[in-house]
């Protein structure tokens, strides 16, 4: 079995395998890879044979030890369900069974159908780090802003070429950004390059996180207009007002997606953990509501309907650009509540680290508001007169990560929860019908059965007197 990474992840250190793995696939996949590790198989065919899972951003492959071959077994799309069979494998005995999970993963496979495979039903035995929850049996079900299929091997040299090019996409992309005599538009097109280049290729957030910088660039960007702008003049101009909050919000979705799907990079821990300072400005960023002009600006326009119109126009779009950043920071906020649980950050325990991120944020005045509105929003779309309109997948996916977030603080700040259960205990009792949720997302999404029970997890914290002390 492969040793653990620092802080617990797991460390990608079989050269041999990786070489397999760099010439077998193509660049965009062998990018992709997020880890691998030694494994157990378990099917009709194969009794406890050991291989190699190897897992990438869309499926999880299986490879011979030493590695001759490699095939697609799992898509994570088609994951409906990861289970905790057992903290101590039994099929293993001494030092590997203390520091191992036996976690089973059910899914509904597509690929079958794709590669001819049969109707039966095979497990996989997965070794990971318990950090990552290190043994694991995947069971195969026959289920069915404004501003596939794999392709053939490509050859080791090919590989490199496509990773020096991206590389230096990065690196042209970061000098630009960090120019000072940027304009908020060019601001705007660049992180908006940065996004959908990160979106199309994984090593670009490897890259974000080595290049420290650019996060500390970023948050401090962020800092300039939130809550409110450093430029007096936008204090009285909406029109400029309203170009920075759009161009805010790009920057915290591109912070959100450099957080997602990140969890082994052990340089975004060094990131966060270095200067924790850019941290906490992030978090009270998050949780503040963006400050706009109260007056209107100066038009030249003679007829004072006209002048009228034009302020209402500016208002509605300025309240729009509020809750989509509200929407956004909640969204970014979850991912970094999800680093504390899952890395320490050299903080001490998990629960230590977790506790010391709520401790910190029920410290800050503008937290309350924060709450009051995510329990407003979930108040809203959940009781018997919501719509019934079906969530989209983004709606569903901001569901599960308001009541996330409304978790967390019921289990780990003694003020929040006290706040939530004295303020919205009557809102959660009698304004939140599971029924109405049960109306508005369809069978189909995965995530509605782990929105579900976690809706029912915090009602029943909301109805305890007392969970955890921090």
């Amino acid at each position: 079995m492969a040793g653990p990474g620092p802080l617990g992840f797991p460390a990608r250190t079989n050269s041999r395998l990786d070489t397999f793995l760099r010439r077998h696939l193509p660049p965009e996949v062998y990018d992709a890879i997020r880890a691998y590790e030694p494994c157990v198989v378990v099917s009709d065919s194969e009794n406890r044979t050991c291989k190699y899972v190897v897992l990438s951003d869309r499926l999880i492959y299986l490879t011979e030890n030493p590695p001759r071959s490699i095939r697609r077994v799992v898509a994570l799309r088609d994951v409906v369900a990861i289970d905790l069979t057992d903290d101590y494998p039994e099929f293993l005995s001494g030092p590997d069974r203390e520091t191992n999970q036996h976690i089973r993963i059910t899914y509904s496979s597509t690929l079958k159908k794709e590669c001819g495979k049969s109707n039966s039903v095979r497990k996989f035995l997965l070794p990971f780090q318990r950090a990552i929850a290190k043994h694991k049996i995947v069971k195969e079900k026959n289920n069915g802003s404004v501003f596939g299929r794999l392709k053939e091997p490509r050859s080791l040299n090919e590989s490199f070429l496509r990773s020096e090019e991206k590389i230096k996409h990065f690196t042209q992309l970061k000098s630009e950004i960090v120019l000072k005599d940027n304009t908020l538009r060019k601001m705007f097109d660049l992180i908006t390059e940065l996004k959908v280049a990160a979106q199309n290729n994984f090593i670009l957030k490897r890259l974000f996180w080595k290049a420290s910088d650019l996060f500390y660039f970023l948050v401090n960007k962020l800092h300039e207009y939130l809550p409110e702008s450093r430029d007096k003049s936008a204090l009285q101009n909406k029109s400029q007002r309203t170009d920075e909050l759009v161009m805010c919000i790009e920057i915290v979705q591109t912070l959100g997606l450099m957080f997602r799907e990140t969890e082994t990079e052990l340089s975004r821990l060094n990131t966060l953990a270095a200067k924790k300072g850019t941290l906490c400005t992030l978090l009270v960023i998050l949780i503040s509501e963006p400050q706009i002009p109260k007056s209107c600006p100066m038009f030249d326009i003679q007829l004072e309907t006209d002048s009228t119109l034009v302020e209402m126009s500016f208002d509605a779009e300025l309240q729009k650009l509020i809750q989509e950043y509200t929407d956004t920071a909640t969204a970014l906020l979850y991912e970094i509540l999800l680093v504390f649980q899952q890395g320490n950050l050299g903080l001490g325990s998990t629960e230590f680290a977790i506790s010391w991120i709520m401790s910190f944020l029920q410290s800050r005045p503008p937290i309350i508001t924060f709450v009051a509105n995510i329990v407003k929003q979930v108040v809203k779309g959940l009781s018997a007169s919501a719509s019934f309109q079906l969530l989209s997948p983004c709606q569903a996916v901001l569901l599960y990560q308001q009541f996330y977030i409304l978790k967390s603080c019921l289990k780990y700040s003694t003020s929040l929860a006290e706040y939530i259960r004295n303020d919205y205990r009557e809102e959660f009792r009698y304004f939140i019908h599971v029924p109405t949720l049960d109306k508005r997302l369809p069978l189909c999404y995965p995530i509605t059965q782990p929105i579900t029970q976690l809706i029912h997890e915090v009602l029943n914290l909301v109805e305890q007197k007392q969970y955890l002390t921090c």
